[in-house]
């Protein structure tokens, strides 16, 4: 240093100087970019907590809801039960024609529909067709879907009749088509 002249010794002094507040402006700085980032990680944390936090509950609602399918599948009463689709299209025809007549219905024709696979069952379709008045619609409908198999509505058409000049409540032509459940094997 002796060999420099005193103004690359002030040069050097102020380089120094810069490199000194440079360094510390960086030690100042790192924890705080530091602090940063880890303040943004927890965020990213803390939404992704809740996410899971709404999923468990998901989660156990599902489960629940699997409980209850698997204690309802093992109640046999559900489904029909015959040898073949033809014997349950059979056995729905019978169940169907009772309801119909206990709703004071009059029952004009049924059509057992070509099973359909929905493994693990097999779907047995019916379509009926009757005339009946609107409240005992509304009653054949509850009694099919309180029925013993299970019923499954899954079209329904609705014609008004002209009514009588002495009827009151007109009669509906109607066209209902049902599925019963069978289980395959």
């Amino acid at each position: 240093m002796r060999n420099l002249s005193p103004r690359a010794r002030r040069a050097l002094a102020l380089g120094l100087l810069l490199l000194l507040v440079l360094a510390l402006g960086a030690i100042a700085w790192l924890p705080l970019r530091w602090i940063d980032r880890q303040d943004r990680r927890l965020a990213a944390l803390d939404h992704e907590i809740a996410a899971l936090r709404e999923r468990i509950g998901e989660r156990e609602q599902l489960l629940a809801e699997q409980r209850l399918l698997e204690s309802a599948l093992t109640d046999q009463a559900l489904f029909v039960r015959a040898a073949t689709p033809a014997l349950a299209g059979a056995e729905l025809q019978g169940l169907v024609a009772a309801l119909v007549r206990e709703q004071g219905g009059e029952l004009a024709s049924t059509q057992v529909l070509e099973p359909t696979e929905a493994p693990p069952f097999l779907e047995i379709g019916l379509r009926v067709q009757l005339v009946i008045g609107l409240e005992s619609l509304v009653g054949l409908l509850h009694a099919i879907e309180t029925s013993r198999p299970l019923l499954l509505v899954r079209a329904l058409d609705l014609r008004a009749r002209e009514p009588a000049a002495e009827a009151g409540a007109p009669l509906l032509e109607t066209v209902v088509e049902l599925v019963g459940l069978a289980r395959r094997g």
